[in-house]
């Protein structure tokens, strides 16, 4: 192998020769390596498993919205109160009443000289509301249901939005785990690389030691991977009702998702339908027949009745019938059930303008941050990503050909670590961000497992 020009001037030792071939030698494993990292790197963008026996997220949330003891909890809340309807409208049971004259038990003289027996006398009564009061009690507790019901509604946009944002996380930790591995892989081979240069006198010792640190510093990192993961794992594992440490499969890709909505139409759909608003309209409608109905306590309750009395000697005047009326006096405690009726529709409809303001500023803040989330992941994928890697294999080559500083390789490490860590929870809240917005301006997007067509029984063991 030609040393150079200068050889064939001045003498070389045949120690100092070999050295060089040594130093040559070690560049040239050292281009290898880096060769060999880059195909490396690449095969690690890929997912490690194949997609079809990973998890996906519209499984998931199907299965939180079958399983969870939350949404159970709430049906049958929404059952009890459809089951109030029918009593709420039907008539007070009627009530029988009997009594007997004690001295008559061992018969009685008459002046016939006839003995009768136990003289008694019996009654059947029904109270009648006033007209209309019973209607308006159904109608309040129909409408008491129908918001119960909205409150199931809103629970589903709340799980799925909230499993929507887990799963963007469980894929962003084993995404940062993935890349983790492959930096420690890179790092490893540097570190190889400086130790063997460092023993053939062409390092320092510094670039052993930068590469040690730099080592040890992605171990810790994959520690707080694992640990944010199981995390993740509890959360997602607590909506299904489940053993917080039970398996979950690894998750797919996130999905692709379509083009922002613009702002006003998500707004106009939440103020129209979103459930949370349509659950306080029905309490506020409720209250108004409670209102209705405190009106109507003013007047009279009626009560028919009907008997037979044996005391009576004759027999005409022992069959009885009649007509009662409840004489409302104390006017003073109907207005005050007026009052509260009124003070309870008031309640209601600042509660509504107060959900309003805070969904539509939930809103607001969703489509900020996915905006913001958009925008980071156009940046990182078409500006940042490439120069990062383009730095790095420029770092590379400069030190392998013996012109640059390990500090500097490291260095394009680090911040194409961070550059792709970041680039991964941009896509996690770009994703989470998007569940957001479909939980605030009320979009279904939930799903039954029947509309998934996927054996949710494969994921979760």
């Amino acid at each position: 192998m030609a040393i150079g020009p200068l050889a064939q001037v001045l003498p070389v030792p045949a120690s100092v020769r070999a050295q060089l071939r040594r130093a040559l030698f070690i560049n040239s494993l050292l281009l290898l390596a880096i060769v060999l990292v880059i195909s490396s790197n690449a095969a690690s963008a890929q997912n490690a498993l194949p997609e079809s026996s990973r998890l996906a997220v519209e499984p998931l949330v199907a299965s939180v919205l079958q399983q969870n003891a939350g949404i159970h909890a709430l049906r049958a809340a929404v059952d009890a109160a459809e089951a109030r309807v029918k009593p709420a409208g039907s008539l007070p049971d009627p009530q029988l009443s009997v009594a007997v004259a004690p001295e008559t038990l061992d018969g009685l003289d008459t002046p016939a000289g006839r003995t009768r027996g136990p003289n008694a006398r019996f009654e059947i009564s029904q109270e009648i509301p006033w007209p209309g009061t019973l209607g308006l009690r159904a109608d309040a507790a129909r409408k008491n249901a129908q918001a119960a019901s909205q409150s199931v509604a809103s629970l589903r946009l709340r799980l799925a939005a909230a499993t929507r944002v887990l799963y963007a996380d469980w894929r962003y930790v084993h995404r940062a785990l993935e890349i983790n591995k492959a930096n420690q892989k890179l790092v490893g081979d540097l570190y190889d690389v400086a130790e063997s240069r460092y023993a053939a006198g062409l390092g320092e010792q510094q670039d052993v030691l930068q590469a040690a640190v730099q080592r040890q510093r992605l171990k810790h990192q994959a520690i707080q991977f694992q640990r944010l993961q199981r995390d993740v794992r509890a959360k997602i594992n607590r909506l299904l009702t489940r053993s917080p440490n039970a398996t979950i499969a690894a998750p797919s890709a996130l999905p692709l998702l379509g083009p922002l909505v613009k702002f006003d139409a998500l707004r106009q759909q939440a103020i129209a339908s979103h459930p949370e608003l349509v659950k306080i309209e029905r309490q506020i409608a409720a209250r108004k027949d409670r209102e209705a109905l405190a009106h109507k306590a003013f007047y009279p309750d009626l009560k028919v009745f009907g008997g037979y009395n044996s005391l009576w000697d004759a027999r005409e005047k022992r069959w009885v019938v009649g007509v009662g009326v409840s004489l409302p006096l104390d006017r003073s405690k109907y207005r005050a059930g007026l009052d509260e009726a009124q003070a309870r529709i008031m309640q209601s409809e600042f509660e509504l303008q107060d959900q309003r303001a805070e969904l539509l500023s939930e809103l607001e803040q969703a489509y900020a941050a996915a905006e913001e989330a958009r925008h980071t992941i156009a940046l990182y994928e078409k500006q940042l990503t490439p120069l990062a890697r383009a730095n790095l294999s420029a770092a590379r080559a400069t030190y392998g050909a013996g012109n640059g500083s390990f500090a500097d390789v490291m260095s394009a490490e680090e911040k194409q670590l961070d550059i792709d860590l970041n680039l991964e929870r941009a896509r996690a809240d770009y994703f989470a961000a998007r569940a957001q917005l479909a939980r605030w301006s009320g979009s279904r997007m939930d799903r039954t497992s029947a509309d998934t067509g996927f054996n949710l029984d494969m994921f979760f063991q």
